[in-house]
């Protein structure tokens, strides 16, 4: 593959947890087709920029602009290449829908295929058990090789009203139809792990229970914490993006689907949110900064005011740390993802994410 013809990769969120720890594992890859290519980010700071390039060497390409909202740079940079991997907020469309239209740009003058790799999540899909304004059936299990995934949101869309994170992913797909635009949408469920990026290396739901507890220096559970989420260790989230990126570069997407039914989960774990609550409480006890492991249940309510400086809505406490969000990732695997980090990993993390929190207090 000549020089002109390699498709020119960009990547949004390289400062950020799961893009910090694609562009890691990117510059680390042993794969034929990634080793020895660049890849630029578009990202904010020229001091970041510059820890990038030194870090990583002149494989890495960065891009400036202003910030998330810099629609004119974006279009500018997606323009000029052929993949973007979009792990920036997933519930901004006006910077994904510029992504979209910048590489609609570049199939005009090019006449290739490219490709958006947009991230989301699965609270898309999740139920709301105790306010009980979406009830799902007891059990519901998301499969995105048999369900119609994109049908599912979109009557969502209708019958609950938009979400924003649901609402973004379906205007990019919609979007990068019209435009001639291949997208496939990551759906994750809760990330955990240390990231290996050089910025942010924490998530976000398990650190929101870690602060909990260290707020209020006792062991907690929201309800009775028997919803159930899947999880996914961030390194091997980092794997199935390069996988997917590299069937992209070496045989065009060959095998990976896009558009309406290119929405696919990443799951490879599932828990109950007692089984959380009661991991970080036994690592606080452990560490001595509560006096007893044992879980006192707490309402949506009071734990709102520990979130977000107090200004979390309740029904986005809901759908993080309370709700049912079952998936089944059949997509990734018949890519051929395999994942590596399990459940041994999963139980190690909570200690984990207390330590980077105490770290961060210091």
């Amino acid at each position: 593959m000549s020089a002109s013809t390699t498709p020119q990769i960009l990547l949004t969120g390289a400062t950020g947890f799961i893009g910090g720890t694609i562009l890691d594992h990117f510059i680390n890859s042993k794969s034929p087709a990634l080793s020895g290519t660049s890849i630029s980010v578009l990202l904010r700071g020229a001091d970041r920029a510059a820890k990038l390039t030194e870090t990583y060497g002149s494989r890495v390409k960065p891009i400036l602009y202003k910030d998330i909202d810099d629609t004119e740079a974006t279009i500018a940079a997606a323009s000029q290449h052929d993949v973007v991997i979009n792990t920036t907020l997933g519930y901004h469309p006006t910077s994904v829908q510029a992504i979209i239209r910048g590489l609609a740009q570049r199939k005009a003058a090019t006449g290739r295929d490219v490709w958006l790799i947009h991230t989301s999540g699965t609270s898309n899909f999740c139920d709301t058990p105790i306010s009980k304004k979406w009830v799902e059936p007891e059990g519901r299990e998301f499969d995105d090789a048999k369900d119609d995934i994109y049908g599912y949101e979109k009557d969502r869309e209708v019958r609950e009203g938009p979400y924003h994170q649901r609402t973004t992913e379906l205007g990019a797909v919609d979007l990068a139809l019209e435009l001639g635009v291949k997208s496939i949408v990551i759906n994750s469920p809760t990330i955990y792990g240390r990231g290996t990026g050089l910025f942010n290396k924490t998530s976000v739901q398990i650190p929101l229970f870690v602060r909990l507890v260290l707020q209020l220096k006792k062991a907690v559970v929201l309800g009775d914490g028997k919803g159930v989420w899947d999880h996914v260790h961030v390194e091997d989230l980092a794997d199935l993006y390069l996988l997917i990126l590299e069937r992209i570069v070496a045989k065009g997407g060959e095998g990976v689907p896009s558009g309406k039914k290119g929405i696919i989960f990443s799951g490879n774990g599932r828990h109950q949110w007692l089984d959380v609550a009661q991991g970080v409480a036994d690592a606080a006890f452990a560490e001595g900064l509560i006096p007893s492991n044992k879980l006192e249940k707490i309402t949506i309510t009071e734990a709102a005011k520990h979130f977000m400086d107090g200004q979390a809505p309740e029904d986005m406490v809901e759908k993080a740390v309370v709700s049912n969000s079952r998936t089944v990732s059949s997509v990734a695997r018949s890519l051929g993802w395999k994942p590596t980090r399990g459940e041994e990993a999963w139980k190690r993390g909570f200690a984990e994410e207390l330590k980077a929190e105490l770290e961060k207090s210091k």
